[in-house]
């Protein structure tokens, strides 16, 4: 078969170096972007910052819904369905390439690093690297191409951009002054650490072990959270 065009050659470059390392940074690293793992960071932010929290929750599930609408209008063939020799972690997939849901995601977060802290401060650029990352492990895992990260991350972070910017005009100060506001945020969280945490089965599959560290780092931060509020 032959293989040409930026975006052959790109996805040959990544998923071509592959290695055990790699393998395994890669396998656990791409699966920060499945739909469970970041909603639970958004509601996770909520916590903290509920105005940045609410708009991050709104903005991957309009940017998820998004993804899925071009996804079925486009219905672009995955690697493994036109390429030969390709490298896969977890399961092979034929359809639905662009835009990579993942990587959608993954742009959401990527931005809010930013408008949670600022783009000098390096914990931001960490949690952008770390998203970065996440989004090329679905080229690396052989079940995109990069024009479907590229596009994906992009959808993204416009989508957190538009919501960060209509939630300006939110009610946000008269919410937190409600007991509710915390109380919300933190039964929301639990939840959603509790499904990740009891069986959920996660994609990659090769990401399996941030099922079971994530939902109990996330449990523990909501107790400090409401201790502290407590002891205020």
């Amino acid at each position: 078969m032959q293989e040409t065009g930026i975006n052959i050659v790109l996805f040959r470059l990544i998923n071509d170096a592959h290695g055990p390392w790699l393998d395994g940074f890669f396998g656990i690293v791409s699966g920060l972007g499945d739909g469970l793992v970041i909603a639970l960071f958004c509601a996770l932010l909520m916590l903290f910052r509920l105005r940045l929290g609410m708009a991050a929750m709104a903005a991957f599930i309009v940017s998820g819904l998004l993804a899925q609408l071009l996804k079925r209008a486009f219905d672009t063939p995955r690697p493994p369905a036109v390429l030969e020799h390709v490298h896969v972690l977890g399961a092979s997939l034929g359809s639905h390439s662009f835009p990579s849901g993942h990587a959608t995601s993954d742009g959401v977060l990527l931005l809010a690093a930013f408008l949670l802290w600022s783009g000098r401060d390096a914990r931001a650029w960490a949690v952008a690297v770390l998203f970065a990352l996440a989004a090329l492990g679905r080229v690396y895992g052989g079940v995109h191409f990069p024009l479907d990260v590229l596009v994906g991350l992009g959808l993204g972070a416009a989508t957190m951009w538009f919501f960060w910017r209509w939630s300006a005009g939110w009610p946000v100060e008269v919410w937190q002054q409600s007991p509710w506001a915390l109380k919300i945020s933190g039964l929301l969280t639990m939840i959603l650490a509790a499904v990740l945490g009891l069986g959920y089965h996660m994609q990659p599959i090769t990401a399996q072990p941030v099922a079971a560290i994530i939902p109990v780092a996330a449990l523990v931060i909501v107790l400090q959270r409401w201790k502290g509020v407590g002891k205020a």
